[in-house]
């Protein structure tokens, strides 16, 4: 690379790269459940406000004729994003978006049942769906 572009030309590169916007972020949701916190409540005996005390106030609540479901999420995503049209606003008034970027998430739902007397009856968590096979983005 050295050898084609030369100094000028690195250092060329190097400005038009810096003048491009970058964007990193990381977006948590909740905390991630602990199973020692489950293991302490005991089906048919543990109250609701057990495991709310456990547990936290839950994402959702379904009312059900089998009694009542709480749902805790918990989401961890990453993205990152180069803005091309950032280096435009040196030259325009106004600067198009030209984004490229990708982003991973994953999200895990912790359901809680309860029995018909608000009782605990069990817990499952449902794993995040599988990543794509197929990116079109190569990056």
């Amino acid at each position: 690379m050295v050898l084609v572009f030369g100094k000028t030309g690195i250092l060329g590169v190097l400005l038009v790269l810096s003048l491009a916007g970058c964007d990193f972020r990381r977006v948590v949701v909740n905390d991630p459940v602990v199973a020692d916190s489950l293991k302490e409540l005991v089906p048919g005996k543990s109250t609701m406000q057990d495991v709310a005390g456990k547990l936290g106030a839950p994402d959702e609540i379904e009312e059900g004729a089998g009694g009542m479901v709480f749902r805790y999420r918990y989401g961890d995503s990453k993205t990152m994003r180069v803005n091309f049209g950032w280096i435009l606003r040196v030259l325009l008034p106004v600067s198009p978006s030209m984004n490229l970027g990708r982003g991973e998430g994953v999200t895990y739902i912790l359901h809680v049942a309860l029995r018909p007397d608000l009782t605990f009856d069990h817990s499952v968590i449902q794993p995040p769906p599988d990543t794509p096979h197929f990116w079109f983005w190569p990056f």
